[in-house]
């Protein structure tokens, strides 16, 4: 037992020490970690023309709950001079296949544009098996008149 407390003790030493130990590897639940796993929604808006549009209004949907309010880019964004925008999120425990991404125009030249996008996962090992961990989509938009 004495043995088995003092390999225990070297480990957390070289924990420490900076040999690392991340905890998202551990548990990537964790809620007391700060690397909790992200979802990163991300993508470019344009016209039929191909033209960037910039103060597109874009938001997530499927991931959020109905009273979550308004957070600019964890649940929405708004597209830069080049019409690219990013949001990115904590992901949960959910282990979602597809979101809803939502482009709207505030000035009603552009007609509103919903899309359900794929989800894609990069992993993480915990216990020996390999868990989804961070997600990425990619939801490009093209709005019309």
């Amino acid at each position: 037992m004495n043995r088995k407390i003092y390999i225990i003790g070297w480990l957390m030493a070289l924990c420490v020490i900076g040999f690392g130990c991340s905890k998202s590897a551990i548990d990537p639940y964790d809620r007391v970690s700060n690397d909790f796993p992200r979802m990163v929604v991300s993508g470019k808006v344009s016209n039929e023309s191909g033209e960037a549009l910039s103060g597109i209004y874009v938001a997530v949907y499927g991931v959020r709950d109905e009273q979550e309010a308004d957070i600019l880019t964890y649940n929405y964004a708004i597209t830069d001079a080049a019409g690219e925008y990013m949001i990115i999120r904590y992901r949960g425990r959910e282990v979602p296949m597809e979101v809803t991404v939502v482009a709207t125009d505030s000035t009603n030249v552009y007609k509103q544009q919903s899309l359900s996008a794929q989800v894609s996962y990069d992993t993480v090992y915990v216990n020996g098996i390999q868990e989804p961990y961070n997600a990425f989509v990619t939801a490009d938009f093209i709005l019309t008149k």
